[in-house]
C-alpha cells in the first residue's frame, strides 16, 4: 500500500503559486480578464482559499484550477476541431470551469461547451475567477454524475467528448469502474467518440491510496496497467471495443503525496 511522503499542509502554511500564475494559467486569466498582472495572484489566492473552504481538496492548495490539463492533452488539438465542428463535449467534475475557458479563448464556441459539477460554489467561483457570468455562453448542469436528470438524459448519445479532468480518480476500484461504464453510456456511440482525463497515480504501485484527504471516500490509486484494466473491463461489460492510451507525467506535487506519485494522462476512443 502506497504512504504519501509528506502530508497535506494546512491552508495557513505559504503556498507559492507563482509557477501556475507565471505559466499559461495565469496567462490565460490575463488575456481573458483583461485584469492588471499585478493583481492577478491576490486574485488567485483568494478564489483558492473560497474553494478550500467550501470542500479540502489538495487541488485548491497546488492552484491546480491554473494547470489547465485538458490543453496539455496530445488530442487537444482534435478536440478544438471537433467542438469547433458542432460537436459537443461534456466537462463531467469541470470544478472552476478553467478548462472551457481555454477552449473559449482557443476559438470553441460556448454553446458546445457543457460544465457537470456537483458542487453550485464552484460554478460561481469560476465565474468570479475569470470576471465573465454575463458573456460566457456555456451551459453549466449543477448534479450528481450519477443522477437520470432531464438535462443530462437529453444529451445522452450527442456527446462526442468527454473529459473526466480529476474526477474519476477520486474513488475506489468499483466506483471508477461505474464512472466509466456510466460515460460510455452517455457519450456518442459512433467510432472516433473521446473520453479523455487525469489522474493522480503511481509509476509502479497499484492498490487503495493510504492517506485520504479528510472528508473524502476510498480511492484506487492507479499505475498505467491498472487504469488500462480498469477500461477493458468497462468495455466487457458495455459490449464496446476502446483504444487506451495514458503516459506517465512528473508532478513535484503528485511526488509528495505517494511513494512514485506522477500524473496519469489517459484517453480512450471509441473503435
Amino acid at each position: 500500500m502506497p504512504s504519501r511522503v509528506d502530508s497535506f499542509p494546512s491552508w495557513g502554511d505559504e503556498i507559492d503559486a507563482s509557477e501556475l500564475i507565471n505559466g499559461e494559467g495565469g496567462q490565460l486569466l490575463q488575456s481573458y480578464t483583461k485584469m492588471r498582472p499585478e493583481n492577478i495572484e491576490s486574485h488567485v489566492k483568494y478564489i483558492a482559499k473560497k474553494g478550500w473552504n467550501v470542500l479540502r481538496y489538495p487541488c485548491f492548495q497546488q492552484f491546480l484550477f491554473l494547470h489547465l490539463d485538458l490543453s496539455r492533452s496530445p488530442i487537444y488539438q482534435k478536440v478544438i476541431k471537433q467542438t469547433q465542428s458542432g460537436g459537443l463535449l461534456l466537462d463531467i467534475g469541470c470544478g472552476l470551469g478553467q478548462d472551457l475557458r481555454r477552449l473559449v479563448q482557443d476559438g470553441v464556441p460556448g454553446k458546445n461547451l457543457i460544465g457537470l459539477e456537483i458542487q453550485h460554489a464552484y460554478i460561481d467561483l469560476g465565474y468570479e475567477l475569470f470576471q465573465d457570468k454575463s458573456m460566457l455562453q456555456c451551459k453549466f448542469l449543477v448534479q450528481d454524475f450519477f443522477k437520470d436528470t432531464a438535462e443530462l438524459v437529453s444529451l445522452e448519445k450527442k456527446i462526442t467528448i468527454m473529459n473526466s479532468g480529476y474526477f474519476m480518480h477520486m474513488f475506489d476500484w468499483e466506483k471508477q469502474l461505474d464512472v466509466a461504464k456510466r460515460m460510455i453510456h452517455l457519450i456518442a456511440p459512433s467510432e472516433g467518440s473521446i473520453i479523455t482525463g487525469v489522474n493522480f497515480g503511481s509509476s509502479h504501485f497499484a492498490g487503495p491510496f493510504s492517506d485520504v484527504p479528510p472528508g473524502f471516500d476510498a480511492i484506487y490509486l492507479h499505475n498505467q496497467h491498472s487504469l488500462s484494466e480498469i477500461w477493458s473491463e468497462a468495455a466487457k461489460a458495455t459490449g464496446t471495443k476502446w483504444k487506451f492510451d495514458c503516459v506517465i507525467e512528473d508532478d513535484k506535487n503528485f511526488k509528495n503525496m505517494a511513494s512514485g506519485g506522477c500524473r496519469l494522462r489517459w484517453t480512450v476512443e471509441k473503435q
